[in-house]
């Protein structure tokens, strides 16, 4: 295989329904869109001589930096968010790497990424004492975190160990984990263990709270008496991580109880909730565990994020394969999750995909099937791709496989065809509205995706292509 350096992108077109083998001709285009993104990071970052964390202020449309001295995109507000996600991505880049050391290029790329996911881990370290452990979706370059009031104008936030755990939180403390752990830093590790679990015991007891200050969506951990799955799916990945540097049962039933939580609690499985599809997935759910019904008399979906369950359950999962530690009653529970794995896809796929423009819408009422929200956020699209391979690999009859490489074909072609920008560092526009054309919006924080969504999800992309 080519070294990720010498790979070359050419925006290959998959037909629509593709055999495996024609799988292999995306090895080499995702592997320079992995490789250009993440060096990026690495290249913004080191240049920023006035702004010491991970640097992604990048208008993806204008490829122009975003504007230094605006109050929510300038470079005196970091996002927890951001810093959390792209540490983990950093991390993953250097692991990622490694299989190609004693190149010369390959090396210095590794040792760069080692020098930033050391100064990043400090620097996360830092905040987190500033803040009583816990990092902000906004914070000041210092680490301190902030909000704004109705005036738009910014108001400190006391966070204390009594707050509850957000998505600042998971995102970083995932990050801090794979950091210590390329680092080999025992002492940040265990702190980082400590950071992950003590964030897991608040998802468990439903303690946990979104610090993300968007209505957007799926966002929010809660709305009044409604619970969001995403913090259990999120903590999946967590629990990979914990399966592949810790195997044994701990970290099986980690992953177990988070993955049972939204299958349980959020699909409907076996008809349970008759006026819904089979394998539909729930954004929220109500005290009661019933699909939540909000003002509207609508129940939402967000079907990236069932796709994105899918896919970081079959990481998880694969990674306890892999690394070994289970139980013989988890390897029985994991084997009827992921038998239930293509159906959760596959319904999902099919609520979110507007094959007239190329892309998954972001919400959609499950009572009427009509779309909520129907801009397409390039992400859903990577994540389609890993979950899709993902199921691809586990499905036992030929049919459900067959899908699962048309879905792959459809995520794909729609990826490079409407959103990939070889002049942007082979970054993706962030957002496509419903007739297809690239808007100006937001999906989630202002600066671009450092790494998490587009890289993670295709370098696990190329090793479920080349697995035997």
């Amino acid at each position: 295989m080519l070294t990720p350096i010498d790979a070359r992108y050419r925006p290959i077109v998959l037909p629509d329904r593709p055999m495996g083998d024609d799988l292999l001709a995306l090895v080499e285009p995702y592997q320079a869109i992995i490789f250009t993104q993440l060096r990026a990071v690495l290249d913004r970052t080191e240049r920023s001589e006035f702004y010491p964390w991970i640097d992604t202020k990048i208008d993806l449309i204008t490829g122009k930096d975003l504007p230094a001295d605006h109050p929510l995109l300038g470079r005196d507000v970091v996002s927890g968010w951001v810093q959390g996600r792209g540490l983990e991505s950093i991390a993953r880049f250097a692991t990622w790497l490694a299989p190609f050391a004693g190149d010369a290029a390959v090396d210095r790329c590794i040792e760069r990424s080692r020098a930033l996911a050391a100064d990043l881990l400090a620097r996360l370290g830092q905040a987190r004492q500033r803040n009583g452990g816990h990092l902000h979706f906004f914070m000041t370059p210092a680490g301190d975190a902030f909000g704004f009031d109705a005036g738009g104008d910014r108001v400190p936030l006391a966070l204390d160990a009594a707050s509850p755990h957000g998505y600042s939180d998971l995102f970083s403390a995932k990050g801090m984990l794979a950091a210590a752990h390329l680092l080999r830093d025992a002492a940040a590790y265990d702190e980082a263990r400590n950071f992950c679990l003590a964030v897991n015991d608040d998802v468990v007891a439903r303690r946990f709270r979104s610090d993300q200050p968007q209505p957007e969506l799926g966002a929010r951990a809660w709305i009044g008496d409604a619970h969001s799955h995403g913090p259990y799916m999120i903590s999946l990945g967590t629990a990979a991580l914990f399966a592949e540097f810790e195997p044994g049962p701990d970290a099986a039933g980690l992953g177990l109880a988070m993955a049972q939580h939204v299958l349980h609690g959020h699909v409907n499985v076996g008809g349970r909730w008759p006026r819904l599809w089979e394998h539909d997935l729930v954004e929220f759910v109500d005290g009661a565990g019933e699909p939540y019904v909000d003002d509207a008399g609508r129940i939402i979906s967000d079907p990236g994020h069932s796709l994105e369950y899918v896919g970081l359950f079959l990481k998880y999962s694969r990674a306890v394969r892999r690394c070994g530690g289970a139980t013989a009653a988890q390897a029985a529970a994991l084997a009827d999750l992921e038998a239930a794995m293509p159906g959760v896809l596959r319904r999902a796929f099919a609520n979110g995909w507007r094959p007239a423009v190329g892309g998954i819408c972001k919400a959609v009422d499950l009572l009427t099937r009509d779309a909520v929200d129907d801009t397409m956020p390039w992400w859903s699209l990577p994540e389609t791709i890993r979950a899709a391979l993902a199921a691809w690999r586990v499905a036992e009859d030929e049919p459900t496989r067959r899908a699962c490489l048309e879905m792959v074909a459809s995520a794909h072609n729609a990826f490079v065809t409407h959103y990939v920008r070889p002049e942007t560092h082979l970054m993706a526009v962030k957002v496509r509205d419903g007739r297809g054309e690239v808007v100006d919006q937001m999906p989630a924080y202002p600066d671009a995706d450092p790494g998490y969504h587009t890289a993670l999800s295709l370098i696990d992309a190329v090793e479920l292509i080349v697995a035997g």
